[in-house]
């Protein structure tokens, strides 16, 4: 792995969360989509906060505990988590997902999991480098800023068609969630074409000298074109443009979205285990 500071990298899954809480607050923010799903919000201490949704489809904007990974499963947050959160779910027959970091987890905060009725869902990888150390490779696909309705119209569809967002209610979620720029400016959207036609999508997030590729997706038609390489080798340099000295990002371990980020540099620097809760029967 890159060097990156320890103080670096356990910023990582805050920063990711920040992402997650900015796309939640945005379908928080559009009265009528949150009145019909019936979203709410909930800050816990410790800084523990989550998102539900009554209505829950399957793309909703949140339903997980934030606020876990930037600190560590502690006694106290896996109480909480128990007693006060898992219910509040259970009230609406709403699932429940949670970060935990790897190094967090031991015999009994497994039995503890799994007691109560948490399964493991996948295996995380934050990846990261510093960005002086990568060479970055020159962008082959066109690729634009989402900075205008058409563009955005572009986007949004790359995203539904990437992640299989087939429902009108969940197309809106996307829409809703990923549409609006909070400030100052931190977010970037990007979308790929090639011949023309919309291929892939893609986010930046910056916060002072780190970056965050955020959120990635490739038309079926379009895969094994070189999308997402050349969407990440864009944002690289988008981001070196910025004055950002270390860049990260979360993927599913083993995943092609991981290979494609070893290949472009970027390496592991830590792991966490998401797990997911379905609701009480009860």
């Amino acid at each position: 792995m890159h060097d990156v500071p320890f103080s670096v990298a356990v910023r990582f899954p805050g920063l990711h969360e920040a992402q997650e809480q900015q796309e939640a607050r945005n379908v928080l923010a559009d009265p009528v989509l949150s009145a019909s799903l019936r979203v709410t919000e909930r800050n816990w201490s410790e800084g523990l906060w989550s998102v539900r949704t009554a209505e829950a489809p399957e793309h909703g904007p949140g339903n997980q505990v934030t606020g876990l990974t930037a600190g560590g499963l502690t006694e106290e947050r896996l109480r909480n988590i128990l007693t006060r959160v898992t219910p509040w779910f259970d009230e609406v027959g709403c699932s429940l997902g949670l970060r935990v970091p790897a190094a967090h987890i031991d015999d009994d905060v497994g039995r503890t999991l799994s007691s109560a009725g948490f399964a493991v869902a996948e295996v995380e990888a934050w990846m990261a480098a510093p960005l002086a150390s990568l060479a970055i490779a020159p962008v082959s696909i066109e690729i634009r800023v989402a900075d205008d309705e058409a563009s955005l119209d572009a986007f949004v569809e790359a995203f539904c068609l990437g992640w299989r967002v087939d429902s009108a209610q969940g197309r809106a979620i996307a829409r809703a969630a990923l549409a609006r720029q909070p400030a100052p400016s931190w977010w970037r959207r990007y979308v790929a074409t090639i011949d023309g036609k919309t291929a892939g999508e893609a986010v930046l997030a910056w916060f002072d000298d780190v970056a965050y590729l955020a959120e990635a997706a490739t038309v079926p038609a379009f895969r094994r074109r070189g999308v997402q390489r050349a969407l990440i080798a864009r944002r690289l340099a988008d981001a070196k443009d910025l004055g950002c000295q270390q860049v990260f990002s979360a993927v599913q371990y083993g995943d092609p979205s991981w290979a494609n980020m070893r290949g472009q540099g970027l390496r592991e620097a830590n792991v966490t285990v998401a797990f997911r809760r379905a609701p009480s029967q009860d």
